[in-house]
């Protein structure tokens, strides 16, 4: 037992120490004539922007940086939460890296407002960018109501204000988008100087940038790209968002409250880290800042798993719940911005680190299981003689259930229909099943 221990804390070890190693990055920025960019895209399962997208945009960037590349933005997008654009935005706006983005059909709303802070927009001829006129949708009734308050719409129209003139675009234009929520096409938006170029493809687009002089805080980036590399979201990225799905973080709140609040009234507290593990999860994925639920995840599921291993025999709810935790929260955790870059060779070695921690775990919990299958099976109590008890389930002819005899739970049977919460006595005992009947009331 206490190899195998050893071998997970190594493993663990190991794990971080690969992970460390892997976030060291060199870059060199002698050298600012560039050949290759990477690529993120804003589109399908990541179309929203929202905190997971914000994450997505923010690590990419960090990555362009520390690799001193610029990062190609492909969005299409019916926009998403003003928290998160703004954010997007101003993260542009400072960014030391040149940032192009390219409009495959849609940049409405928030990706508008992400669009313009880019330095270099490019759209395809029948893409569309605008209305950006913030809304507010009722949770109950689904209606869009349009927000005219100028508390809310001035800062907007001053961050793209701020975002045009640093970029050169036609500030009156922009502004439009949210005041009467404007919208162009490519050719359009060419037209009135609001974007750069126009290109069917991004390899169309690479062939506009070609000789591009970029000027970020008097460092010239002369722009020869003609190769990029794709960083996919990361897999935490995929869970965050699906988290942050309405009808998933409804479904797991209530599942949260209301099974919590169940499995009191009903005495199940071994079912309990379930409905628990829903509740972090329902808060995880809500706007509550909760960056802390992974590493409380991996604690109870540490806890839970412990307690099932050393404590109570067998293997069960507890040790189940424990697993789900600990990988749920390893799955939420972010990882280095790094990663997404790594080549084949590193990515073998983190699936083999992984599979060496998960694997001992698995050889360990099986080594216990086999044990406590294997431990003769002593009964510490035997209820005998006329012992009274009561149903815990409803029990009739051919139907099993458990009744409480002496403060411990046996599986029973009877050959009368008794329900739950009435007084049965012993009758007899068959190993670990005992038959008892209804008793009496007049005794």
């Amino acid at each position: 037992m206490k190899n195998s221990i050893c071998l997970i804390i190594m493993s663990i070890m190991i794990l971080c120490f690969d992970i460390q190693f892997l976030t060291l990055v060199t870059t060199d920025s002698s050298n600012n004539i560039i050949e290759e960019a990477f690529v993120i895209k804003i589109e399908g399962y990541t179309s929203l922007i929202d905190t997971p997208v914000q994450e997505y945009v923010t690590n990419a960037l960090n990555i362009a940086k520390n690799r001193n590349k610029p990062l190609i933005i492909y969005i299409d997008t019916y926009g998403g939460y003003l928290d998160s654009a703004l954010t997007i935005s101003k993260v542009l706006l400072e960014v030391e890296v040149p940032v192009i983005v390219f409009v495959r059909d849609k940049a409405y709303s928030a990706g508008a407002l992400i669009s313009i802070a880019a330095h270099i927009l490019v759209m395809r001829p029948t893409a569309v960018i605008g209305a950006a006129q913030p809304i507010s949708i009722n949770p109950v009734t689904g209606e869009i109501i349009f927000i005219n308050e100028s508390k809310i719409l001035n800062p907007i129209l001053k961050n793209m204000e701020l975002c045009a003139e640093a970029r050169k675009r036609n500030t009156t234009i922009i502004k439009r988008f949210v005041y009467e929520n404007l919208v162009l096409s490519g050719k359009e938006a060419l037209q009135y100087k609001v974007i750069d170029y126009v290109a069917d493809s991004i390899e169309e687009l690479l062939s506009h940038l070609q000789g591009i002089e970029v000027n970020i805080s008097g460092v010239i980036w002369r722009l020869y790209i003609n190769r990029y590399e794709e960083l996919p979201p990361s897999l935490d990225i995929y869970v965050k968002i699906f988290l942050r799905n309405s009808l998933v973080n409804s479904l797991l709140l209530f599942i949260g409250i209301f099974g919590t609040l169940g499995l009191l009234y009903t005495g199940r507290i071994d079912l309990l880290p379930i409905t628990i593990i829903a509740l972090m999860l329902a808060l995880f994925g809500s706007d509550i800042e909760a960056k802390a639920v992974p590493a409380i995840l991996i604690a109870l599921g540490s806890i839970l798993l412990s307690i099932e291993l050393f404590v109570t025999p067998g293997f069960g709810v507890l040790g189940v719940s424990g697993i789900i935790a600990i990988i749920i929260g390893l799955l939420l955790t972010p990882l280095p911005s790094t990663l997404y870059t790594v080549g084949i060779v590193t990515l073998w070695r983190i699936i083999t680190v992984f599979a060496i921690g998960f694997g001992t775990l698995f050889v360990f919990i099986l080594y216990k299981a086999i044990l406590v299958i294997k431990k003769p099976r002593n009964i510490r109590y035997v209820p005998e003689g006329k012992v009274v008890g009561k149903a815990i389930d409803r029990l009739e002819p051919g139907l099993k259930g458990y009744v409480l005899i002496d403060g411990e739970l046996w599986e029973a049977e009877s050959n009368e229909v008794i329900e739950v919460g009435e007084e049965v006595e012993l009758i007899e005992r068959k190993g670990f099943i005992v038959r008892v009947k209804k008793r009496p009331r007049n005794t």
